[in-house]
């Protein structure tokens, strides 16, 4: 009787494995709940397939780019999210759907807080070119800042931007728009402050990137994303964000002096002509 239920154990034990979900293994920490990972976990409750593993949670501490891109590229990671660059999109295969529908190409600065009137007769890039700029040494924005003849002061860890920032080594630290307001709040140790002046603007897509060959994984997200679109989802999600809504609520972008700066680093595969994946705060309502 014992090996009959010992037998009837193993084949359950079998079937459940036969049927488990494989994960899919992911930057970051579970604890961020920023838009790509509310975006991420929304399309995989809906379209199932997956269990999401964030393996930087072991740890308590992000894998930094250089590693996260070598373990995309051996396979050990399926997934990151990123800007863009043609260097990103010619090394791993991006999803072209912009997750901050072009947000994240939209800059304000954190600077020292008693500099908080830095930019304020600042109406040119020529004017804005006598500043230095703090960036992370392999970010596609720092190549875009240099393109456009601004002089960037380059660090590889993005957590010591902000005790650089504060100690002089740069003047300012241009963050994407939904960015600055949460990161204030967490580096509060810090005497920064959200220059209120200026807004930098190019068109730089942030997108989910996987190994190049994995074309079920690439496919299922695109497909994915796609019906979140379709039904409205997707924009829901984007207008709920924490940060997205605080940008938008904080930041006073239509009272801010646009300067447009080119980005040489866009592919043919920009979906640009697509004006439902992107949102301009600058010349529409919300």
């Amino acid at each position: 009787m014992l090996r009959f239920f010992c037998s009837i154990f193993a084949v359950c034990v079998v079937t459940v494995n036969c049927y488990a979900e494989p994960n899919l293994t992911v930057q970051g920490l579970s604890s961020e709940g920023k838009l790509p990972n509310r975006i991420l976990e929304a399309l995989i409750a809906r379209e199932g397939g997956y269990t999401i593993v964030y393996p930087d949670d072991k740890s308590g501490i992000e894998t930094s780019e250089p590693k996260l891109h070598s373990e995309i590229l051996s396979g050990e990671r399926d997934l990151m999210w990123t800007l863009t660059s043609k260097a990103h999109e010619e090394k791993f295969q991006a999803v072209y759907i912009p997750l901050y529908r072009g947000l994240i190409g939209m800059r304000i600065a954190l600077v020292k807080a008693q500099n908080l009137n830095l930019f304020k007769n600042v109406s040119s890039l020529q004017d804005l070119q006598q500043f230095k700029a703090g960036q992370g040494l392999m970010w596609a924005d720092t190549k875009i800042l240099e393109s456009n003849q601004l002089k960037v002061v380059k660090e590889l860890k993005y957590l010591n931007l902000f005790p650089m920032l504060e100690g002089g080594r740069f003047d300012y630290f241009p963050r994407g728009l939904p960015e600055p307001f949460s990161e204030i709040e967490r580096e509060a140790k810090y005497n920064l402050a959200v220059e209120p002046y200026l807004l930098l603007k190019y068109t730089a897509p942030f997108y989910f990137f996987v190994r190049k060959g994995n074309t079920e994984l690439h496919d299922y997200l695109k497909n994915g994303l796609e019906n979140m679109i379709a039904d409205g989802t997707f924009e829901t999600l984007f207008f709920n964000d924490t940060q997205v809504k605080q940008a938008l609520k904080q930041a006073n972008v239509k009272q801010r002096i646009v300067i447009e700066l080119n980005n040489p680093g866009l592919t043919p595969q920009t979906p640009i002509g697509r004006k439902a994946l992107w949102f301009d705060p600058i010349n529409e309502d919300f």
